[in-house]
């Protein structure tokens, strides 16, 4: 802060790792891909871990997964030292899905993304969990705790109280509980995760910009389990972290130095420590001064 204001410039300058971001299949989610990099560089967001889900719960077919992914690898090498990738895929298709991780994870991708066709806990969704675990890999799956009309519509949408459970089983498996800002009761949710395993995240996503967010999201998990994320709510998700009411050190584990211990279980280390002298879109970084 500077004179109790927050200091928004150093705020944008401070390097960020996104955990949740989205691509498109196809010529268009290359052009999405070149878009998202340009919003990103002006945000300080150094590196964006993006996936191509089916949503809704629909049962899509292998192939077309499969060409989702694809997208994903082609804008991971249209865009080598900004974009990373999660592989989609749907566990109850047990072999397709396990060779599906592992085709994905020799093209470079560094996680798994899972969506409602399936609870978490489900035995259907174990044996991905139980290879993320071996491979030391997150898996970032789509939570809301929903009532009512939607939950009817999407019934098997995992909340905060399935994460804690598939954590119990899995205690060391790397597991993020996606957009805590546009996944229903937020409360009930911090609370369902409080006591779970350490290895169990938050990602701070969601277009739902309420104040204290991230402030109740540390009060009960702790800075430690607690991710940047955008899920495209770019703008407002950058500033809702750089304006909580947190230390700095809060917020540098937020944007990042959480999300760099993930990729260092992997051997792999941020593309912000490997960016020329510490430069975010030709601006000295908040590290480099």
């Amino acid at each position: 802060m500077v004179d109790g204001r927050i200091d928004v410039k150093a705020g944008l300058l401070e390097p960020k790792i996104d955990v949740h971001a989205h691509v498109l299949p196809g010529e268009e989610g290359l052009r999405q891909s070149d878009r998202l990099v340009a919003v990103a560089d002006k945000l300080g967001i150094t590196e964006l871990w993006c996936s191509a889900p089916i949503a809704g719960g629909r049962m899509a077919s292998p192939e077309e997964i499969r060409r989702n992914n694809d997208g994903v690898i082609a804008a991971m090498r249209r865009h080598p030292r900004r974009i990373r990738g999660l592989c989609f895929v749907i566990p109850g298709y047990y072999t397709e899905a396990i060779a599906e991780v592992e085709r994905c994870l020799a093209a470079g991708m560094i996680g798994i993304k899972l969506y409602n066709q399936y609870k978490i806990h489900d035995p259907a969704v174990w044996p991905i969990i139980k290879l993320a675990a071996e491979r030391r890999i997150p898996v970032l799956e789509h939570c809301a705790h929903l009532t009512g009309k939607t939950l009817a519509e999407q019934p098997l949408t995992s909340d905060g109280a399935d994460m804690a459970r598939i954590s119990e089983r899995f205690p060391d498996a790397i597991l993020i509980n996606a957009h805590i800002g546009g996944g229903g009761d937020l409360e009930w949710s911090l609370r369902a995760l409080r006591d779970a395993s350490p290895n169990l995240y938050v990602d701070v996503s969601g277009s739902n910009l309420e104040d204290g967010q991230i402030e109740m999201a540390v009060a009960e998990l702790g800075a430690s389990r607690v991710l940047f994320a955008t899920d495209s709510t770019m703008e407002g998700c950058v500033g809702k972290v750089i304006g909580a009411r947190l230390s700095r050190k809060e917020k540098e584990m937020i944007f990042r130095l959480n999300a760099a211990d993930i990729l260092a279980k992997q051997g792999l280390q941020p593309f912000y420590q490997t960016q020329a002298a510490g430069t975010i879109n030709g601006e000295a970084s908040a590290d480099a001064v």
